[in-house]
């Protein structure tokens, strides 16, 4: 993530957890009580602070939403993930913010892809909702690559009934014997499902190497620079 300031950052606040949710591969969802509202765009991220350590992770709510909430993946030898995956509801920490560039742009595009992987999906909970509200009349399409979990499943199905413009493909890398999605990783079905470049733009989102494959594929369809936005993790 680029630490880059949108507008002038807020100071730090504390955050309450309300609840968790915990998932495979020791990842985990967390909605927070801010002691104050914070304001952002959506696709931005603040810095966690724990015991004087700051680290930084994207915002999983949506401008508007009484939460701050993030997805958040363990490493087991991070200075911050491991501290984080042990605090329960009731505790605080502090976060300051927000900070970042990756957020929905306004072009002329008339459709809006999305291209995440793993936790990556975590800016795209509320980039998603922004597009959708602020461009009704673009086509939107999520195609998000995971092991195990389709994190916030129920939510985007909620917000297909809503929107008929919003398209979601799912590909699973260790797919259980009743999953019916896409099998393999995202690139493998790029082709498949972006068939050229005309009049669109692509925000993407995960670990670099997925990052790095996922331009390269876009880029032999046919896509320009300008019409690719990143965000690594």
């Amino acid at each position: 993530m680029v630490i880059q300031k949108a507008e002038e950052v807020q100071n730090s606040i504390k955050v309450k957890i309300e609840s968790v949710e915990r998932f495979q591969e020791d990842n985990f969802f967390m909605k927070t009580k801010p002691e104050k509202k914070l304001s952002f765009k959506a696709g931005q991220f603040v810095m966690i602070n724990i015991d004087g350590v700051h680290k930084p992770f994207s915002i999983a709510s949506f401008p508007g939403e009484d939460t701050l909430d993030f997805l958040i993946s363990v490493h087991p030898d991070g200075e911050i993930t491991p501290k984080l995956a042990k605090l329960k509801p009731g505790e605080e920490f502090e976060v300051e913010g927000p900070y970042g560039m990756f957020f929905v742009k306004d072009t002329p595009a008339k459709e809006i892809i999305f291209i995440a992987a793993g936790t990556g999906i975590a800016p795209f909970r509320s980039m998603v909702t922004d597009a959708l509200f602020r461009f009704p009349d673009k086509k939107v399409t999520l195609i998000f690559g995971f092991r195990y979990d389709f994190y916030f499943k129920d939510f985007w199905k909620k917000l297909q009934k809503v929107h008929k413009n919003l398209r979601i493909c799912a590909c699973c890398t260790r797919p259980h014997r009743t999953w019916k999605g896409y099998t393999g990783r995202v690139t493998e079905h790029l082709g498949g499902e972006i068939k050229n470049a005309k009049d669109k733009e692509v925000y993407i989102c995960g670990p670099p190497p997925m990052v790095k494959d996922t331009r390269e594929h876009l880029k032999e369809i046919g896509f320009a620079d300008k019409q690719i936005r990143l965000e690594r993790w």
